[in-house]
């Protein structure tokens, strides 16, 4: 199990293309910068320019050229590039689209339109992310930037606008039969769909929360349109249904009972980024699949590694050390959850394993994907597995446990070669001078001397 380095994904002498979907002529720059940026991090934010830049009129397969070029570009190691590449597919600004042919493996990489300001601060993901990397003064910001064009009140206003056809004529025929000439360009102009962004399943009990805030001021069919974004903080902060529904309410306005997501996001973020919190119990979700011999420390590890959702169980490991949970960790657990779907356990114990085993003070995101990569590849599934995994690694590379228990992966000891004077013999070192050694080491001093005297 190699736990060292990434599987090299973005290989260097892959072909590859660039293309554009249909509407990416809507791209906005300065929304790519205020509101991807912080989300994404400077490498993929790097690596979407460098492939923009690749961008032809009309490319063909044999346009294609090596990922090598974007390597020396960026000059960045392929486990970062395949790490900026997941993240920018993560947040829908590039689809991946691999092929095969007699010159070898390729990858076309599509790029897509950002969304406006306003959708983006809808998303429920994006903008949990957003308010984690720039803060809640900063996010307030944006937000003001999304609705910088429009009435800063909400008057009552009749729209009065006039449809399509009461100013323009189109001959009936034509919107019964669509024209053949436009039926042509609508086969090779294929309108693409901005793809979505999704929070995997849920074991959230809807029902309980809904019966929880029945007889409160707020409307059902508001926390119904924001599913998603519930669904997504229960996930991430192992938020129970009973703790939820009191959250839900601070979040509804007094003056006309509805719930405000940007409100929610906010006080979510301010209570679960307190050092201390105590995260309520979760379903532990392990398998018999894993033959793991365990120690009363494995049984009280595994009890933990259930009982915690993956930001508590971070920030209750920082806390022995007097660390914090930094946004970009959260972030790298908010992958860890979305997109690879590693059970909560299991991303427990891969972050004890950095944290408190090799005690790392921060979570980095190469060696997290490396061995997330591993472990899938071994069929973990559950956290007995998890640990297994690591006890195989262990047993692997001959290593010996600890007087505490915990996994030794000690440097492995270098011996030098000696010179041949550091091997003399320690009487023959601590052997006195003959007289006549002394009086020629004295005949050489004073030799010295004089010839020092005389340059002066």
């Amino acid at each position: 199990m190699a736990m060292t380095a990434q599987e090299d994904e973005f290989n260097p002498q892959a072909g590859f293309l660039v293309t554009a979907a249909s509407d990416f002529v809507n791209f906005n720059d300065r929304v790519f910068t205020s509101f991807y940026q912080p989300v994404l991090g400077p490498t993929a934010f790097g690596l979407f320019y460098a492939l923009r830049a690749q961008l032809i009129f009309q490319p063909t397969l044999a346009d294609r050229r090596l990922q090598a070029n974007i390597i020396r570009q960026l000059n960045a190691g392929t486990s970062q590039l395949a790490r900026a590449l997941h993240r920018l597919e993560a947040v829908g600004m590039v689809q991946t689209y691999r092929g095969q042919d007699g010159q070898g493996t390729f990858f076309v990489y599509q790029l897509q339109t950002t969304l406006t300001p306003a959708a983006f601060i809808e998303d429920d993901l994006l903008s949990v992310l957003l308010l984690e990397a720039v803060g809640d003064s900063h996010f307030k910001q944006l937000v003001k930037e999304a609705r910088r064009y429009q009435l800063a009140s909400s008057p009552s206003l009749e729209n009065v606008s006039h449809h399509f056809l009461d100013e323009f004529h189109v001959a009936n025929k034509s919107l019964v039969k669509t024209p053949t000439t436009i039926k042509n360009a609508r086969e090779q102009t294929n309108v693409d769909q901005h793809p979505q962004l999704g929070a995997g399943q849920s074991d959230f009990d809807w029902p309980t929360l809904f019966q929880l805030v029945k007889k409160q001021p707020v409307m059902k069919k508001d926390l119904s349109a924001a599913r998603q974004l519930i669904e997504v903080e229960h996930q991430l902060y192992g938020i129970d249904e009973s703790t939820m529904a009191k959250l839900v309410l601070q979040a509804v306005d007094l003056a006309d009972n509805h719930f405000n997501p940007a409100k929610f996001k906010r006080i979510v973020a301010s209570r679960y980024q307190q050092v201390g919190h105590q995260a309520p119990p979760a379903t532990a979700n392990q398998s018999a699949s894993s033959p793991v011999k365990l120690t009363a420390k494995d049984r009280q590890l595994l009890q933990s590694a259930a009982d915690y959702a993956p930001v508590e169980f971070l920030q209750g490991l920082k806390e022995q050390t007097g660390g914090f949970v930094s946004a970009n960790e959260r972030h790298i657990l908010t992958h860890l959850v979305n997109d690879v779907k590693l059970d909560s356990a299991v991303i427990n114990i891969l972050s004890w394993y950095i944290i408190a085993d090799l005690d790392n003070a921060n979570l980095k995101a190469s060696f997290v994907d490396a061995i997330a990569n591993s472990w899938i590849k071994a069929g973990v599934k559950d956290a007995p597995g998890a640990l297994q995994e690591l006890k195989n690694f262990q047993e692997q590379r001959g290593k010996q446990r600890t007087s505490k228990g915990r996994f030794a992966y000690r440097r492995p000891q270098v011996e030098e070669q000696m010179p041949k004077w550091s091997k003399t013999d320690t009487q023959q070192l601590n052997k006195k001078a003959s007289p006549e050694a002394l009086k020629e080491v004295q005949a050489m001093l004073a030799k010295r001397k004089g010839r020092k005297g005389g340059d002066q």
